[in-house]
């Protein structure tokens, strides 16, 4: 590519990833937009743009003169009464994504990257999950990002331009705000109870690792839509509750729960309504959630950087500046 076709557009660019990727595409040679409705402050070198992800006006500004996209703004984390609340989730992420892809195409960009979530496949009965396996998300957040796939999709096979779907699977590190950051707080406040064995498999890629996807698959666009499912190797809960521990400089906990009993609480909790969470929340802990990213890394010849030791250093590191310690 020549500089002049390597104009890249970022969404959510303040944001938890959108902010990584901003950082590594400018390090790339990619003369950086950012849109974002709250920019924490102003980034050198990057040109910033204010606007809120429905202002279909402000879209078009801001993919005039674009040549690839990554959508990654977006509605994630919300916690108490408004996690059931499918409007607001639906506005953000399905509306938004739909302003987006049209106002790209009205502007004959011809690359948008969409960040989505392995959520989308719902509860599945496999031992890994790779693309071949039919989504059935479930709750609302995890049902808006599949809607905005079907969406973008319906858009872009209309077009000219190509569409890459980057379905991640958690994402951690420094910023993040989801469950990996809940349970470092839990166990540096010693609140941390073993549900179950901790031998169930988790998927996860560190912050940098997933910017670097973002950015591979910029560099190395496939032609017409694909999907793509992007993590590190998976790892147990045991793994994770260690590299967190050593990085908090405190013993592992040794206390735990018999998993029947964690899964007959869960399903009492649903079953009042799952006030905060706690069911869900629950049962994402003890079972498996393991999604196969090779097809990704074959395709992009892409390999995780970050070891989950050193991600989870890091993101304690963040943790305890943030709170003074």
């Amino acid at each position: 590519m020549t500089s002049l076709s390597r104009q890249l557009l970022v969404t959510g660019a303040s944001g938890f990833l959108g902010s990584e990727v901003v950082g590594l595409a400018r390090e790339a040679g990619w003369h950086v937009r950012g849109f974002d409705r709250n920019p924490v402050s102003e980034i050198d070198g990057v040109e910033m743009l204010v606007g809120d992800i429905s202002d279909t006006a402000m879209l078009c500004k801001a993919c005039e003169g674009i040549t690839a996209i990554v959508h990654a703004a977006g509605l994630a984390h919300v916690f108490g009464p408004g996690f059931r609340d499918s409007t607001l989730f639906d506005a953000v992420n399905v509306e938004g994504t739909r302003y987006l892809v049209e106002a790209a195409l009205a502007c004959g960009v011809p690359h948008v990257v969409l960040i989505s979530s392995v959520s989308v496949y719902g509860d599945y009965s496999g031992v890994i999950c790779d693309e071949t396996v039919p989504c059935h998300p479930q709750g609302p957040y995890a049902i808006s990002k599949w809607r905005s796939e079907v969406s973008a999709n319906e858009r872009m096979a209309t077009g000219p331009g190509s569409l890459t779907i980057l379905r991640f699977a958690t994402i951690y590190g420094e910023g993040d705000r989801g469950n990996v950051a809940k349970l470092i707080g839990a166990l540096d406040r010693g609140r941390f109870i073993w549900p179950g064995s901790g031998q169930n498999q988790k998927s996860l890629i560190y912050k940098e690792d997933a910017a670097r996807a973002c950015l591979c698959a910029l560099e190395r666009p496939v032609s017409g839509i694909e999907v793509f499912n992007v993590s590190a190797r998976p790892v147990s809960m045991r793994e994770i509750v260690s590299a967190i521990c050593q990085a908090l400089g405190r013993p592992i906990p040794r206390l735990s729960i018999p998993l029947a009993l964690l899964k007959a609480v869960g399903a009492i909790s649903r079953r009042m309504g799952d006030p905060g969470q706690f069911g869900q929340r629950l049962e994402k802990f003890i079972h498996d959630d393991v999604y196969d990213g090779s097809r990704f890394e074959s395709t992009f010849a892409f390999r995780p950087a970050i070891s989950l030791s050193e991600g989870m250093r890091r993101e304690v590191r963040f943790l305890q500046a943030q709170t003074g310690r």
